[in-house]
């Protein structure tokens, strides 16, 4: 019986070239680029392959409300109660309201500002006193403190909180109550 030794190194290696095994650190490291690509490649495709930049909430009315009354009196041709959409500002109203009138002070009112559910928006006519709107960025400390609710200590912290975008900063930054954001939401601007 023959026993069949097996090949020299030596034979091997002259007859064919000896196939090389990688080492366990290679394998590791190779393991390790794979797993870091897919890692990379999940990222970019839950993040859509790119940035999104600034995001907008849009918020929709409140559950139920699908139209907003205002009453809109004063200097308009149609005074009364118009019936608005969610997101209508009080410029929309004016208008459902058939206009403003030739002798209307609109410099006295905050046309840009949303209107709300049971608003009331006074046009006033021009020559007439009204209160001119406080701008938020601009009053005084004595000039807050004048508006309904508003006291030395939530007027000094609106003035540190300048500049301010826009009146539902006031809200959205925790500079007053919900209850004073309502009774001075139509008196202050921001310019």
């Amino acid at each position: 019986m023959r026993h069949a030794m097996p090949p020299s190194p030596d034979a091997s290696s002259s007859k064919h070239p000896a196939a090389r095994r990688p080492s366990g650190s290679t394998l590791l490291n190779v393991a390790l680029v794979v797993l870091a690509v897919a890692a990379f490649t999940v990222i970019a495709v839950r993040r859509g392959g790119a940035e999104r930049g600034v995001e907008v909430e849009r918020r929709g009315a409140p559950a139920g409300i699908d139209e907003i009354r205002v009453h809109v009196s004063g200097a308009v041709a149609q005074p009364g109660v118009v019936v608005a959409q969610p997101g209508d500002r009080i410029v929309d109203v004016v208008d459902r309201a058939g206009g403003a009138l030739p002798e209307a002070n609109l410099d006295a009112v905050n046309l840009a500002l949303r209107i709300r559910d049971e608003d009331a928006v006074y046009v006033p006519f021009a020559g007439e006193e009204s209160a001119p709107l406080v701008d938020l960025n601009t009053a005084t400390q004595a000039e807050l403190e004048a508006l309904p609710g508003i006291g030395p200590a939530t007027a000094r912290a609106i003035v540190a909180a300048r500049p301010i975008a826009s009146v539902d900063d006031l809200l959205e930054r925790d500079l007053v109550a919900g209850a004073v954001w309502e009774e001075i939401r139509l008196l202050v601007t921001t310019r």
